[in-house]
């Protein structure tokens, strides 16, 4: 990594690798402008020009299950990777009810230790709105997350590479809630990225993009039947949840996998690569949930 500024076709196939997959594109737009304040940001820095407050690399990424954050969050600590502001550039997670101690010490030493371990990487804290039905409505919890945010930029002294960055991942009404309950703690949080879900087409859309990732082709039948299904599939759950096409390509995949390897004769490698309209099932499936 050598640090010089992208030009701007770099920086929007960087945004491009999160508008890729349907649906985000929405997402890759608001997140462009946190980028470009932390591209300038960097270009101040390789100008000599002293930068004595770093700008917060924080987030807040509201929206249901299956609404596409976690991948999003993929893509930020890929960019906050190859912008140096990341020393490590892992993806860590992890539950908010996690970080929920029996006493406010044991809170507070959750909170320290997780800090402590994320620091430089991505730390995403799913279920954030769950702190806000504590009996103190999270306020201690948070009081421990500010402290923590603000102590890593004060120590950070070169090029913010080993500070905390957090996202805060959540529904979006009780999560708005806390943190406008906590504008101190807000602050540090620069931008708030809604996941509205996805439609039934941005649905098979989805579908087709993980199939071609996952190294298949698929028949023209079976791209028009599975958008029928995922269709159907949308109705009966009333909401866009990415984990319906997820679901519906792992049964598709089971399917021609059994095809292929019970065949009479040993397939031809298009074959082998290719899911058809009989690999793809009537119904979505519902998958266990750990």
């Amino acid at each position: 990594m050598n640090g010089t500024p992208r030009l701007d076709s770099e920086r929007d196939q960087d945004m491009g690798g999160l508008a890729s997959l349907p649906g985000l594109e929405t997402v890759s737009e608001q997140l462009a402008g946190l980028v470009a304040v932390l591209r300038a940001e960097q270009a101040r820095r390789q100008a000599g020009m002293a930068v004595t407050r770093p700008p917060w690399k924080n987030l807040v990424f509201t929206g249901g299950p299956g609404t596409g954050k976690t991948r999003a969050a993929k893509a930020v600590t890929r960019i906050y990777t190859e912008l140096g502001l990341l020393m490590f550039g892992h993806l860590r997670e992890i539950a908010a009810l996690d970080l929920i101690g029996t006493t406010l010490q044991e809170t507070g030493a959750l909170v320290a230790e997780t800090a402590r371990r994320a620091s430089g990487d991505l730390l995403m804290i799913n279920d954030a709105q769950a702190w806000y039905g504590l009996p103190d409505r999270g306020r201690h919890l948070l009081r421990c997350l500010y402290k923590e945010l603000t102590d890593s930029r004060d120590h950070s002294h070169d090029h913010s590479g080993g500070q905390l960055a957090v996202i805060l991942a959540g529904r979006e009404g009780p999560l708005r809630d806390m943190l406008n309950a906590n504008p101190a703690l807000a602050a540090r949080f620069p931008a708030v990225i809604n996941f509205p879900g996805y439609t039934a087409g941005q649905l098979a859309a989805i579908f087709a993009t993980l199939a071609h990732e996952a190294g298949f082709t698929l028949t023209p039948d079976a791209a028009r039947k599975a958008a029928t299904v995922l269709a159907q599939a949308y109705a009966d759950h009333g909401s866009g949840n990415a984990r319906l096409a997820v679901g519906l390509l792992h049964q598709a995949t089971v399917s021609q996998a059994r095809r292929i390897t019970t065949a009479a004769q040993s397939p031809d490698p298009a074959t082998l690569s290719t899911i058809d309209a009989a690999d793809v099932p009537e119904h979505v499936h519902p998958r266990p949930t750990r």
